[in-house]
């Protein structure tokens, strides 16, 4: 359609942006979510590095007792590497899953819970090497290396600035026995791990932020697609005029076949008419067999002046048959005493038996 090519200005609407999460596209950040794994792998390594050098320990005194023991003997050697293998394991393992909790963390924090087929199906476009080369090299990808160039250049100016901070007690590290300069050299690197961590968690946070703003610009539609989305929604106007158009037709072809058949027209007395009948031989009690409001209203009328049935004004009355009974059904218990009288009145001006 021509008039999608137009200017988008409009916020996308709740269902094109269902549309798109069920697609798989939502914003988010990738490096937010890669500095706060590498945040909970730098706290549990802390954490867990007195075990896990103990374990380490542990590993080459097994291969220095069973491998270099017994030099040339490949069970040795065997059990020695099977040894070696479940300690790193256990080292590793813990450090690996607290990783990708941490990542599923974040992801979960930025998106929610989603899954979504469509992001595994394999796509052609991706494979296009002039799409790839327009990524890498056109504005959207000048834009990511310059802001990428720009993160690197914060973070060395943060450890810059530590370890300039810090070059007097690195200075004397080599005046310390060696237990008391590994651990304070381990405690300075911490130290500089969360400085730097703390500067990549900012900045990934403004990254989101961006990828957020960035999702809802793409996700921007035009006024007519809005229109079109609004028609789809609801109903072609023209199709709801029409059917609007039919269900008159069809209410006045009704109220002309039965408001001749009543014996009185209650009235508010301008906006809303209710035509009563009552046939004491087949019904228990008065029925509606019409009702209207506003232009219905009138036409119940005139036809009840064309047959000469009579039309009384009972406002309370009126409003509330209007609101309560349905066409074809009898009047409520709470009404007999209100119609009665109303129909022992016309009975009495036509000179016809109540029953």
């Amino acid at each position: 359609m021509a008039d999608d090519f137009g200017e988008k200005t409009e916020d996308a609407t709740p269902k094109r942006r269902t549309e798109a999460r069920q697609r798989g596209q939502i914003p988010r950040s990738q490096d937010l979510a890669s500095v706060f794994a590498l945040l909970v792998v730098t706290v549990a390594l802390w954490a867990l590095l007195t075990p896990s050098l103990d374990m380490l320990g542990r590993i080459m005194e097994t291969l220095l007792t069973d491998a270099a023991g017994r030099p040339g003997d490949p069970a040795a050697a065997w059990s020695a590497i099977v040894t070696a293998g479940e300690g790193l394991f256990r080292v590793v393992a813990p450090l690996a899953l607290l990783a990708w909790l941490g990542s599923y963390l974040s992801h979960f924090v930025q998106v929610g819970w989603l899954f979504s087929f469509e992001t595994l199906q394999p796509s052609l476009s991706k494979l296009n090497p002039i799409s790839g080369a327009k990524r890498i090299f056109g504005l959207s990808g000048l834009v990511k290396a310059s802001l990428d160039s720009g993160k690197v250049a914060v973070v060395m100016a943060v450890a810059i600035i530590t370890i300039h901070g810090d070059a007097p007690e690195i200075a004397v590290l080599a005046y310390l026995d060696p237990l008391t300069a590994m651990g304070r050299a381990g405690q300075m690197l911490f130290e500089l791990a969360m400085k730097l961590l703390f500067v990549l968690l900012l900045l990934g946070a403004a990254d989101f932020f961006y990828q957020k703003w960035k999702h809802g610009e793409d996700l921007k539609m035009t006024k007519q697609q809005v229109k079109d989305e609004m028609k789809s929604a609801d109903g072609d106007p023209e199709v709801k005029k029409r059917r609007m158009r039919m269900a008159q037709q069809i209410a006045m072809q009704r109220v002309a076949a039965t408001v001749p058949k009543a014996d009185v027209i209650i009235t508010n007395p301008e906006h809303i008419s209710i035509a009563i009948q009552y046939d004491a031989s087949s019904m228990r009690a008065p029925k509606v067999v019409a009702k209207g409001a506003d232009y219905l209203a009138m036409r119940i009328r005139q036809i009840a002046m064309q047959h000469g049935i009579p039309i009384i004004e009972r406002k309370p009355l009126a409003r509330a048959l209007y609101a309560q009974v349905d066409v074809g059904r009898e009047v409520p218990p709470d009404f007999y005493q209100a119609v009665a009288e109303i129909l022992a009145y016309v009975y009495r001006l036509s000179g016809k038996a109540a029953g």
